[in-house]
């Protein structure tokens, strides 16, 4: 009989960025604007809103951006509105917007790709939550499962390692790819509020892929793209239980933050 592992992978990110703090003007002198700083000004507020889970003021700020016309090619505003929505349950609207992006001819390879990638997760059905993990945690069988397994999940290149270096080896390469595949400019939404914490649970399967993904955390934008970039991890070899091939689940926390 196949068995779930649970493991807990030891590594915190911390997605660092610069951020420049600027509020709408509260002086009455917002025709004073050009509509290129009214357009960045909406954009931060949108962010700061979005840290705080005011979702609905951060669309508007964003609808403002657009009846501006200056996105210059620039999607993300909308791809963020699309975020929102989603994770606030307009899944139907959400992927028009997703669409309108990767249908786009002014927006870059990187910013479709991203959109196709939430899409895809906006459309998925829902895996069912396994509660057996839950119940192994502090359980006999859960230790003595960690005691017999052989061979880990190991991320590519790991395999000629030592033995006793192939878990570090893994939360090294997941850490990696987490680092590589963020979108870096998102931690902008915690700068009002320190950092913010996603949790990712996620199993690599019997062949070697990830699945089972669910995210959780303060903030449900964060946790989204979080997910995102789970699901994008590249196959790996999977873990073997006694020469057999078992599904590994595991916990991952990234902590989203600004300098």
């Amino acid at each position: 009989m196949k068995k779930t592992l649970l493991l807990t992978a030891l590594v915190i990110l911390t997605i660092a960025c610069g951020s420049q703090k600027s509020g709408m003007s509260h002086n009455g002198k917002n025709s004073e604007k050009s509509d290129d700083q009214e357009y960045r000004d909406r954009f931060q507020n949108a962010k700061e809103l979005i840290g705080r889970e005011k979702y609905s003021s951060a669309i508007l700020n964003i609808d403002h951006m657009t009846a501006l016309q200056l996105n210059n090619g620039d999607y993300t505003p909308q791809r963020y509105k699309a975020m929102i929505l989603q994770v606030t349950g307009e899944k139907e609207e959400a992927n028009i917007i997703y669409q309108s992006i990767i249908k786009a001819t002014d927006a870059s390879d990187d910013e479709r790709k991203k959109a196709e990638q939430l899409m895809l997760i906006n459309n998925e059905k829902k895996a069912p939550l396994i509660k057996e993990i839950d119940r192994l945690k502090d359980s006999t069988e859960f230790k003595d499962a960690i005691k017999v397994i052989e061979v880990p999940p190991m991320f590519p290149g790991c395999e000629n390692l030592p033995q006793e270096t192939w878990n570090k080896c893994m939360s090294r390469g997941v850490a990696k790819h987490i680092v590589r595949t963020i979108d870096v400019d998102i931690a902008q939404v915690t700068s009002n509020t320190g950092f913010i914490r996603s949790y990712v649970n996620y199993e690599i399967d019997t062949t070697g892929y990830i699945s089972h993904i669910k995210a959780t955390g303060k903030n449900k934008f964060l946790n989204l793209e979080a997910h995102r970039v789970m699901a994008q991890l590249p196959q790996v070899t999977p873990g073997y239980i006694e020469g057999e091939k078992v599904p590994v689940s595991y916990t991952i926390p990234i902590r989203f933050t600004v300098n």
